[in-house]
């Protein structure tokens, strides 16, 4: 399937801002049946605009606005193709012999099995991952899904009980969270248990919208985990739909947590006090459309 996604980031400042220094995180990835057939980032002040990967990976682009500007748009457009991943299969590995590689995976895997910004190892998490434990023979994989089941089957979502900065304990605290949430929760009970997971920023798309229907709302925006599994690697997991990912998911970035993927992030200088952002996504499929001109504007592949 084709997707056309446009991501557009718009800041208005009380006073004019000047040198705006930021870092993009808006570019699909290239790996696992996905392919970023067309992107373009484009900003509606003077900018220059320079890609480069980060410590993970991704894709990222810097954008720095000098002269003063009383608004921003920042507008990134992307053109996606994306195949269906396979299931991710029982491994035939237990977790007693599992864990017996742990000193080696540890080297390999430090930064997705230790505990990081919003993913602490607190007491808190500890009970509640001792009430969910692998047993000695259960395999891996079902573990792994097994847990991304069982935490969405225990919280609500609740888009007023957590907000973007918030830690693993925040839903633990409130019961309720959203796919942020979920994916925290998630990847600290598998550190916890030894699997290597990190966490994925994207889209959701909905399999079952025809070529030019209407466009998908903010909600598109979605966070899931990848668990590194033996004999077959990192394997994607949607807590918040209780599933693998499937055809329906735009993978963007990975890193530890949130703390190091999110779509924009950046300082301004600016004789005001207060300035608002906010934040227009629409994601349309495609398939019979042909790769086209994706946007005008300065922009930078």
């Amino acid at each position: 399937m084709r997707y056309r996604i446009i991501h557009a980031t718009r800041f208005a400042y009380e006073e004019p801002a000047y040198d705006s220094q930021n870092e993009v995180r808006l570019r699909p990835w290239d790996r696992d049946g996905q392919r970023c057939v067309e992107f373009t980032l484009s900003a509606s002040a003077s900018a220059s605009i320079f890609p480069f990967d980060d410590f993970f990976g991704n894709h990222v682009h810097s954008l720095s606005v000098s002269p003063p500007h009383q608004e921003l748009e920042i507008v990134a457009r992307s053109i996606v193709e994306l195949a269906t991943p396979a299931e991710p299969r029982e491994c035939g590995v237990g977790f007693a012999e599992f864990l017996r590689g742990d000193s080696s995976r540890g080297q390999a895997f430090f930064e997705y099995l230790s505990e990081s910004r919003y993913i602490p190892f607190s007491e808190r998490l500890r009970r509640f991952f001792w009430m969910a434990h692998p047993e000695e023979d259960e395999d891996v994989t079902v573990y792994v899904a097994r847990m991304a089941r069982y935490v969405r089957d225990q919280f609500e979502y609740e888009t007023s009980a957590t907000h973007v900065h918030s830690s693993l304990n925040d839903i633990l605290t409130s019961g309720g969270g959203v796919c942020q949430d979920f994916a925290h929760l998630t990847i600290g009970i598998l550190r916890l248990a030894g699997v290597p997971a990190r966490y994925v920023s994207g889209y959701l798309a909905p399999p079952s919208a025809a070529s030019g229907a209407a466009d998908v709302t903010a909600q598109a925006s979605h966070a899931w985990l990848e668990a590194w599994l033996p004999g077959q690697g990192w394997c994607g997991f949607d807590p918040t739909h209780r599933c693998a990912t499937d055809g329906r998911h735009i993978g963007i970035a990975v890193g530890r947590d949130y703390a190091d993927v999110p779509p924009l992030r950046g300082v301004f200088r600016s004789d005001g006090a207060t300035s608002t952002m906010s934040v227009d996504l629409s994601v349309v499929r495609t398939d019979a459309e042909p790769p086209g001109n994706p946007g005008a504007g300065q922009s930078q592949q």
